[in-house]
């Protein structure tokens, strides 16, 4: 029984929803239950109340018209709900269609825009130089722009703050291209433009410098300042590329080596651009090879009291003897190692080195000699990897006092208020802080007032100005009075005359290095000198 039941109750219940869902059937079926319930309660009705057939009949009349008038209502609300549903229905998708209208746009705008600076993105870019490319146009650009040290802005603020300084960029040079040029951003830190205004190469180049000039400003951020730069290549249509990839590669290509030439410059692309490429990935590769075989190793030249020739200081120089071609030189390999990173294995060695052989010679009673090394701008910058090097650094029972680490102006201008941080922690440790090459920077005297150092190198282009006259010595004179107007201690480098250094001496530079005073020579060379040279330290 219990069974039957259970299935009548789910016979009920499907009847009952597709009652629900046919509309018209709805209706029918209420008017019918209406109907048949009021004709037979209605008649009942009529046999209690009328006393002869005339009165049934008038009632039986009267009884017609509210049946009339109730079914009417009753038809009416049915109707009425009805087409209140179907207005309802037909409003709500109206909404969603027009939603979905709008979810459309938004999904083309993401499509075709970039979500953090709102500038077209690669796709778009690559519409628009397709056109370019197909249309009635001869001649246009792409110029790739990458940001130089956009890695110390992550690195040291985070992400939120260098996704600021990508906005703030997307709208540096939006602000300067005039339509149609178009920028777009293709990468990270990457933006690549669309060139169309221009007459001559000669009127581009003026125009892109002076873009490069623009975004090369000081970015402030809450108070911190941050030295800006970027390197760009320039591929033209058509003789460098008649689409879009062969364009953009050829544009990468040329800022690539405009990177690899030292940064904030253009470089527009030539054929044998590819050959320099294929030359730095080979060099990439030895620089590996040697770090394999331990084929770099540590130069010291001497550092001497310019009046009485005794040696107060080694600087530690790397050097590369490699297996198969002998030493090369740094500049072969320096700027190498610091475009591709290998710069933190090489420094990390040279530092291990210097401090081991810096106990050595405490150990053998040089204990006033100084010691000297570079630390480079990424490794002062960066957080990790100036957390290694103050490990490092810890791994030593050393007077730190008679170690001296040089940086140059490179090191501290992108981000002068955490270089002076960090350098302020060196110097708490005891280390002393040179500034080196000073002079060649636009803005030397300035870092005098606000860098915690206590060694100026002078660099050697003063040091060695052919047919020095009277007025380049006045230069140095005034360099070197002021440098000790400040407490400075000052290191002429690159001296390689008698002549350079009796000048020296005559304007009261008291310390400096160079070829005339002592050649870079490996660790048993230099303890040959010092055991002769003993009596004088």
């Amino acid at each position: 029984m219990k069974n039957n039941g259970n299935e009548e109750l789910g016979l009920f219940n499907e009847l009952n929803n597709f009652i629900k869902s046919n509309g018209a059937l709805t209706i029918v079926l209420k008017y019918g239950v209406f109907g048949v319930l009021w004709i037979i309660l209605s008649d009942s009705f009529l046999y209690v109340l009328a006393g002869d057939s005339e009165q049934y009949r008038s009632i039986q009349t009267f009884k017609g018209w509210i049946y009339v008038a109730l079914t009417m209502i009753i038809i009416y609300i049915l109707i009425n709900n009805r087409e209140k549903r179907i207005k309802y229905a037909i409003t709500e998708c109206n909404k969603a269609i027009n939603e979905c209208n709008i979810a459309t746009k938004e999904l083309e705008h993401i499509a075709y825009y970039d979500t953090l600076t709102g500038l077209p993105n690669r796709t778009m870019f690559y519409k628009m130089v397709t056109n370019m490319a197909n249309g009635p146009e001869t001649e246009f650009a792409v110029a790739f722009i990458d940001i130089d040290n956009f890695k110390f802005i992550n690195d040291t603020l985070g992400h939120y703050v260098g996704d600021e300084f990508l906005k703030y960029m997307g709208d540096k040079i939006s602000e300067e291209l005039v339509y149609p040029d178009m920028v777009a951003r293709v990468g990270g830190d990457e933006f690549a433009l669309l060139v169309i205004n221009y007459e001559s190469k000669e009127k581009l180049l003026k125009k892109l410098d002076n873009l490069i000039r623009i975004l090369g400003e000081t970015w402030n951020y809450e108070g911190r300042d941050f030295f800006v730069s970027v390197s760009m290549g320039v591929a033209f249509y058509p003789e460098d590329g008649q689409n879009f990839d062969t364009l953009l590669k050829h544009s990468d290509v040329a800022m690539y080596n405009a990177k690899t030439e030292g940064k904030n410059k253009i470089s527009f692309y030539e054929k044998n651009i590819h050959e320099k490429s294929n030359n730095f990935i080979l060099m990439s590769n030895k620089i590996q090879k040697g770090l394999t075989n331990k084929e770099f190793i540590l130069f010291y030249q001497p550092q001497i009291e310019l009046r009485t020739g005794k040696i107060t200081g080694m600087e530690a120089l790397i050097r590369w003897n490699h297996l198969g071609e002998g030493f090369v030189p740094p500049n072969e390999f320096i700027r190498v190692a610091e475009a591709t990173g290998q710069i933190y294995e090489l420094e990390n060695r040279i530092i291990r080195n210097v401090l081991a052989q810096k106990k050595e010679w405490e150990e053998r009673g040089f204990r006033d000699l100084e010691l000297s090394f570079n630390l480079s701008s990424k490794s002062l910058i960066r957080d990790s990897k100036f957390e290694q090097i103050e490990e490092l650094l810890s791994e030593y029972d050393l007077d730190y006092t008679n170690i001296v680490i040089e940086i140059t102006e490179t090191a501290v201008i992108s981000n002068i208020d955490l270089a002076v941080e960090r350098l302020n922690i060196l110097r708490e440790k005891g280390f002393k802080i040179a500034l080196d090459d000073f002079g060649t920077g636009f803005s030397s005297l300035t870092y005098l007032m606000m860098l915690p150092i206590d060694i100026i190198k002078l660099d050697k282009s003063y040091v060695c100005m052919k047919n020095m006259e009277d007025k380049d010595i006045h230069i140095i004179k005034f360099v070197v009075s002021l440098a000790r107007e400040f407490g400075f201690k000052v290191v002429a480098e690159g001296i390689e005359t008698k002549e350079q250094l009796e000048n020296l001496i005559s304007i009261g530079c008291e310390y400096g290095q160079g070829f005339f005073l002592g050649m870079p020579m490996d660790a048993d060379g230099i303890n040959a000198l010092l055991q002769v040279t003993s009596a004088n330290l």
